[in-house]
Parts: structure tokens; C-alpha cells; sequence
């Protein structure tokens, strides 16, 4: 039932109409980073224990994600909001002597898997001595444009900020250097990224909305989506900075949410383009690309409209899914 190549450029068009819109010890892969003070470890609600901790891992869209232009690092100067989702992954946290588990993602190496790279990463700022087990319950798609990942070392990092007495200013050095979505991940709701994404600026809760997810079968790295992204598909960030305001005002504006990255996703995964198709004609207020994809997001007013659409992109196969705005902040690593 997947819609034919000849419908996809007159599905694009409908769309966009419809938008007008821390020296440290043992530090990893050999980087040497500076010291972080330890506070003293005080036993409070949520602290690991012998049966350990269960942390919440929430996903994320943006409901706005554009591009200004490359930086000199290298990176991407963008303007983009993060959006929290009530939708993630469980993180399982147990005292270890060292720092132990299986990836959550098959074939994936440990080493590289960043919620075991965030633990390395503190304990080597904070001189911990011990360890933990990680185990997480993967229900975000991997290379999704959901921030799986990164959700998930936000949660590694929040628990054993607990355990070791993390200065919180550590915490955030360390988010940081894993990444602007880890960084947004220590305090999720709603935030305007600014520079990498990394200067983060909180924003009143959103409004409620429900969301539908839907993903073709297919992979998309950020890495990727950005090396196919070309200079003229960039732009000043004007519409997800009006975005801003407008949720300063308490409300969203569906035809202000757009991401730059759109066209370099359907580019590397056509399909993407029939998933935009269907959600806007199961009457999305908005359908849009989640994050660097393939996932795409439609935004509804009720619960009711999402399962309707939900229902109607079942038949195509992809993996779909019905939540809604994450309704006030609640970091990762929240206890389950």
C-alpha cells in the first residue's frame, strides 16, 4: 500500500502548503578531561540501591529544526525546540565494581554505545571508584531521529549522579560533551536550542498535544542527513524563533514547524515522503520530519484524531505509534 513514486512530489507540495508557515583517571578513547568536584553522596528518594533504579528515558521531536549555516568546528550552527515526549525507554541501573551490561542495540559494541560512554565519561571527572550494571528496555527505534541514545546517557548520567555525588555543574559538563540532545535530556519539556543545539533556553510547557510516530524501514544517522543537507536548503531560523515566541504565548503554530533536514532525509530515504504524504492526509495538523529521521511526526489536537491516523498508516507496515507532549518537565533518569 505504499504510495507510488509519480505521488510523491505532489505529496510534498500539499504539505508544504499546508505548513506556510570534566585530569581525569582512566578517561575514555583517550582524552584527557579536567576534574569535577565531588559533593557528598546524601541518601535521598531515587538513590541506587542493592535492587537498584529504574529510570525514565523519554523521547523527543523538534518542533522546529533549522539551519543558519556551517560552523568553524565543523558543526552545524542550527535553531531548533526540543519537544519531550510521554513515550521512551526504561533504564535499569544496579551497583556493579565495574562498569558492565549489554548495548541495547544488537551487534553494537559497548564502547560505543553512549549511554556506557556517559559512564565512563563521570566516573572518570568524579574519580569514582565503583561501578554499575546498565540494562536498558528499548522501545525507541534506533537511528530514528527520536534520540534514543542520547535520552539514554541522560538517564545513566542522573542516576549516578546519585550514586557518586555528582556536582551538578559536572553533570552537565559531561552531558555536553556527548551532545547537545543529552545535554536537553538532563532537564526535558520544552527548549530552544541555539549555536549546536547545546545552548539550551527553557520554554514554557507546551500545550497538549497527541502525536503520531511513523517509521519506514530504514536507518538515517545524523551524520548522514547532515552530509547531505545542501546550503540552499538552509535558512535563517525565523520560523522556529516565531515558534518560540509563540509557545511563550501558550500556544503552538502548526505551520511554523519545519525542518531543514526534510528534503536530505527523502533523499537518502524516498519512502519518508509517503509517510509525510499520510500523515497529513489523515489530517495531521502538522506532518513533519522528526529530528534527522526517517521517523516523521503528525501533530493532533485529540487523542481520539491520533488513533484514527494511527489506524490508517497500520496497513502501510511501518512502525507507528500514538503519545503526546511530554506535560511538564521531568528529567531523565526520573524514577519509574
Amino acid at each position: 500500500m505504499r504510495l507510488p513514486a509519480h505521488a510523491r512530489p505532489a505529496a510534498l507540495g500539499r504539505l508544504r502548503s499546508r505548513r506556510q508557515r570534566c585530569t581525569a583517571r582512566n578517561a575514555p578513547c583517550g582524552r584527557v578531561r579536567h576534574g569535577c568536584r565531588r559533593t557528598r553522596a546524601r541518601p535521598q528518594a531515587g538513590s541506587l540501591t542493592v535492587a537498584g533504579l529504574t529510570l525514565a528515558a523519554p523521547a523527543k521531536i523538534n518542533l522546529g529544526l533549522e539551519v543558519r549555516g556551517r560552523r568553524d568546528d565543523g558543526y552545524h550552527e542550527i535553531v531548533t525546540i526540543f519537544q519531550a515526549l510521554d513515550f521512551g525507554d526504561s533504564v535499569h541501573l544496579s551497583p556493579a565494581p565495574t562498569i558492565q551490561g549489554e548495548s541495547a542495540v544488537d551487534g553494537l559494541d559497548p564502547a560505543a554505545d553512549l549511554a556506557f560512554r556517559a559512564a565512563h565519561e563521570l566516573k572518570a571527572r568524579v574519580g569514582a571508584t565503583g561501578g554499575v550494571h546498565i540494562r536498558v528496555d528499548k522501545r525507541i527505534p534506533v537511528a530514528a531521529g527520536l534520540a534514543g541514545g542520547s535520552t539514554n546517557a541522560a538517564a545513566v548520567l542522573s542516576g549516578l549522579s546519585r550514586l557518586w555525588g555528582a556536582d551538578p555543574d559536572c553533570v552537565a559538563e559531561t552531558a555536553r560533551a556527548l551532545g547537545a540532545d543529552v545535554s536537553f535530556f538532563l532537564r526535558p519539556g520544552t527548549a530552544l536550542g541555539l549555536a549546536r543545539g547545546d545552548d539550551l533556553r527553557p520554554l514554557p510547557p507546551a500545550p497538549p498535544h497527541w502525536v503520531v510516530l511513523a517509521r519506514p524501514e530504514a536507518e538515517i544517522s545524523a551524520r548522514d542527513a547532515y552530509a547531505e543537507l545542501r546550503p540552499a536548503e538552509w535558512s535563517g531560523g525565523g520560523a522556529t524563533l516565531a515558534q518560540a515566541e509563540a509557545l511563550r504565548n501558550g500556544r503552538v503554530n502548526p505551520t511554523l514547524c519545519t525542518n531543514d533536514l526534510q528534503d536530505a532525509a527523502i533523499r537518502l530515504v524516498p519512502e519518508v515522503a509517503s509517510v509525510l504524504q499520510a500523515l497529513a492526509e489523515a489530517g495531521a495538523e502538522a506532518a513533519v520530519l522528526a529530528g534527522s529521521g526517517p521517523t516523521c511526526f503528525g501533530l493532533f489536537c485529540t487523542q481520539a484524531a491520533a488513533d484514527r491516523a494511527e489506524s490508517r498508516l497500520r496497513p502501510y507496515g511501518w512502525w507507528t505509534r500514538v503519545t503526546r507532549f511530554q506535560s511538564a518537565p521531568n528529567p531523565a533518569g526520573s524514577q519509574l
